[in-house]
């Protein structure tokens, strides 16, 4: 299923590149065939201007007219006409005022349909009336202008097909690199499901032992309940992270975020405490639900709590509530803050965020907390931000939003 997604996924996007490039090239010769038919179209009316002006300028008889010109030559011992003349022509009216002042006139005459270039010139006692018929270079312009669009058609589909095979010779180690990450994420979760199972069945077996021995701690029966529980949320991780390793979408469902931040406050407490870090979950006033997957939610919210809890001096703080269409999860410290300098690259992988306060338990950190977060944030259609505390008070802020239940889509998407 993964393999048939990634490949119709690889086509969709050559087909989407070829016909990104072949538009472009459709748009290149459209420019390039413009300017060629405006430089042809100037070209061929100063062709036609020079050829009219030499044939009134030079020619004595129509015998010595060029190809495509009649002329009608007007002397003082009569006049000759050529004997392809047009109908309707010569045009007397121009003779007769061309041979009384002697200016030159020259105009485009439409008649019978067909379209001609008439100019009338005087040399010395000779007027000459040339007569330029446009049909054949009208021809000419048609002819050019149809092998223009034949080449252009046939340009803009080579032009696609090639853009669609590189693209898809270009894409196709993405693809790979993709199916290849998926498969390493699936096949991870899914070996470390027997270990957790066999963990989660040992827990489950003392725990039981320890609630039926007299005399039994209070607080080891706790802590034994808290490894359950957390041994039953690492195994919805994993089953989150088979899910995200799927192609297709995810139902969503309705989380009470403001519960959730309750949990994952419950379950990060021993930890905080172990690094003298007081955890406060302010109450909220306004319901906090949204739609999306609860494991994904929980990993985002438990990695602002475990970076905040990294980084704080005495406390960390959350509150939740919803702001209009938008529900709210702040999560802040107060430990050194957020460097301007840093807060644009902080939600990258393998990123080294804020100088983390000195610990008695050495930690290392990967720089992938944030980057989760983020991720997550992006597949329900919420944004993350970070900043420092608004108060005024030393320390950082994160700010988690979601939209409201009802005012997203049907489906999570998971990053790719």
């Amino acid at each position: 299923m993964r393999a048939l997604g990634d490949a119709a996924d690889l086509r969709r996007t050559s087909l989407r590149i070829g016909v990104q490039t072949g538009l472009l090239v459709v748009g290149c010769l459209l420019v390039v065939g413009a300017l060629l038919f405006a430089v042809y179209e100037r070209a061929a009316d100063a062709a036609a201007d020079r050829l009219l002006r030499d044939a009134t300028a030079h020619i004595d008889s129509p015998r010595e007219a060029p190809p495509g010109v009649q002329v009608a030559v007007v002397t003082p011992s009569g006049r000759s006409v050529s004997p392809a003349m047009p109908d309707g022509f010569p045009d007397e009216r121009q003779l007769a005022a061309t041979t009384r002042d002697g200016r030159v006139r020259q105009d485009d005459v439409v008649l019978g349909g067909d379209q001609y270039t008439v100019r009338t010139a005087k040399v010395g006692d000779r007027v000459t009336q040339a007569v330029l018929d446009r049909h054949e270079g009208e021809e000419e312009r048609g002819r050019i202008l149809t092998a223009l669009l034949v080449a252009g058609a046939v340009g803009v589909l080579l032009a696609a097909l090639v853009a669609a095979w590189m693209a898809r010779r270009a894409v196709r180690p993405m693809a790979d690199t993709i199916a290849m990450q998926r498969r390493f994420v699936a096949d991870a979760s899914h070996e470390l499901r027997t270990p957790l199972t066999l963990l989660s069945t040992r827990a489950q077996l003392l725990a039981r032992k320890v609630h039926h021995e007299p005399g039994s701690s209070g607080q080891l029966v706790a802590d034994l309940d808290g490894v359950l529980a957390d041994t039953k949320v690492l195994t919805e991780i994993l089953d989150d992270l088979l899910v995200a390793a799927d192609t297709r979408t995810i139902p969503k469902e309705t989380v009470d975020l403001a519960q959730l931040a309750e949990q994952c406050v419950a379950a990060a407490r021993a930890s905080a405490d172990q690094e003298g870090v007081a955890l406060v979950l302010s109450p909220s006033s306004t319901t906090a639900l949204v739609e999306g997957s609860p494991t994904s939610l929980r990993r985002a919210v438990t990695a602002l709590v475990d970076n905040a809890v990294g980084h704080a001096e005495s406390e960390v703080r959350l509150t939740v509530g919803q702001v209009g269409h938008e529900v709210v999860l702040t999560v802040s410290d107060d430990g050194p803050g957020v460097p301007v300098d840093e807060a644009p690259r902080l939600f990258a992988r393998f990123t080294s965020s804020r100088a983390e306060r000195p610990v008695t338990q050495a930690r290392r950190h990967y720089g992938l907390g944030l980057a989760l977060v983020a991720d997550v944030a992006a597949a329900h259609d919420g944004q993350v931000s970070a900043g420092d505390r608004q108060d005024g008070s030393r320390g950082a802020r994160f700010t988690l939003t979601l939209p409201a239940r009802g005012t997203r889509s049907r489906h999570v998407r998971h990053p790719r």
